[in-house]
């Protein structure tokens, strides 16, 4: 059954949940992992793509497009390619295909609206039986 991971985190603000993405991203990397970043749009896509390649000024994180060989791939729509591993779900619902993916990692931050989306999910994965762990993460991340 597919590992379900909630990341919580108290911060709020505009690219909270994206610089978490990035940190969850790259630690998955860093332990062999296939990662797909499920963004809500092209647009966050593009986004993302852009984030990625400047954050951390120090570090570097081999991603791309869907559609490009990867071993993070930002996605978006209801296709995400031949990626099973892990899902990093950063749209305001859990996508159909979550449940083909090894581990999905959601977020919960400070922002009203999205930690409301995020409970919506919780409830979800919950509702349906999942094994959910949960990380609270401190002020500093």
């Amino acid at each position: 059954m597919t590992e379900i991971l909630f990341y919580i985190t108290e911060q709020a603000g505009e690219g909270v949940r994206d610089a978490l993405a990035w940190r969850i991203a790259d630690k998955a990397w860093r332990q062999g992992r296939q990662v797909y970043v499920h963004c809500e749009n092209e647009q966050h896509s593009h986004h993302l793509d852009a984030l990625f390649w400047s954050r951390p000024a120090t570090g570097f994180l081999p991603h791309g497009l869907a559609g490009q060989a990867a071993p993070v791939v930002l996605g978006h729509g209801d296709n995400p390619g031949e990626h099973h591993d892990v899902m990093i779900n950063l749209n305001p619902r859990v996508p159909d295909f979550a449940t083909r993916f090894q581990r999905v990692a959601e977020m919960i931050t400070g922002d009203a609206p999205l930690r409301e989306a995020g409970r919506e999910r919780f409830r979800f994965y919950r509702e349906r039986g999942f094994d959910i762990r949960t990380h609270k993460l401190d002020d500093h991340g």
